[in-house]
């Protein structure tokens, strides 16, 4: 089993307990707030986690990881010293059930809620100095979707940055062409690039499998392929 199954299996085990948890909240009539509270940070821990092993996931989240890391450390350390005041102002003895509520607060803490903190302050790093951290699976230094072109199309090239200088298509049957972006920034620190087919007729001719190939003219060794297919 991959760490993605692994993680899919993981976040739905803890979905199920955090479901149980919001159950026993609204059966207790704690309030909208609270509960709606709970639901927010319970499914932003379950992005973290998701995003941490899945680079698609973790570019859709983006940015957002700040405000909703912010929100779960807040919640869950409010959440925590609440639990703790209630215990300690509590002049009744300890029921069975009290006790496993603690334990299960214990386990939750540090089984599902310290993980998922831990995965978002790794995603908020990688916001701050990318590709720096080593995630499980990386993404790929270049991506071309989708797959399979038709006429009218757009090709969209995903890169990782600073990458090369030089964007090549070999083509089916009219060998390499070399295409020179212009734009604001220099095509190096270009992430995201879109060729439309209609407008590069010349390149997109001939139906059959393209190679996008970007790299240094000093560095060919060193470059970054990926292929799409072609074809009404």
């Amino acid at each position: 089993m991959g760490i993605w199954n692994s993680t899919l299996v993981y976040v739905g085990a803890r979905t199920l307990l955090a479901g149980a948890m919001i159950a026993l909240l609204l059966r207790r009539r704690v309030g909208a707030f609270y509960a709606g509270g709970q639901v927010v940070s319970d499914l932003s821990c379950a992005a973290f986690l998701l995003a941490y092993v899945n680079p698609a996931v973790r570019d859709d989240v983006g940015i957002l990881v700040i405000p909703l890391l912010l929100f779960v450390l807040y919640w869950e350390t409010m959440r925590f010293f609440e639990n703790r005041r209630a215990a300690a102002m509590s002049e009744a003895e300890d029921s069975w059930l009290d006790s496993s509520l603690r334990v299960y607060g214990m386990v939750w803490t540090w089984g599902f809620v310290l993980p998922a903190l831990l995965s978002g302050a790794f995603l908020m790093f990688d916001l701050m100095a990318p590709d720096e951290w080593p995630f499980p699976n990386p993404k790929a230094p270049l991506t071309c979707t989708p797959p399979k072109l038709r006429p009218g199309d757009e090709l969209t090239l995903d890169m990782q940055v600073p990458h090369g200088s030089q964007l090549a298509v070999f083509t089916p049957r009219r060998g390499v062409i070399v295409l020179v972006p212009y734009g604001a920034k220099q095509f190096e620190h270009v992430a995201h690039l879109t060729l439309a087919t209609d407008t590069l007729r010349h390149v997109f001719a001939d139906s059959g499998l393209y190679a996008i190939r970007v790299s240094s003219e000093s560095e060919v060794s060193a470059s970054l392929m990926c292929r799409v297919r072609y074809g009404s």
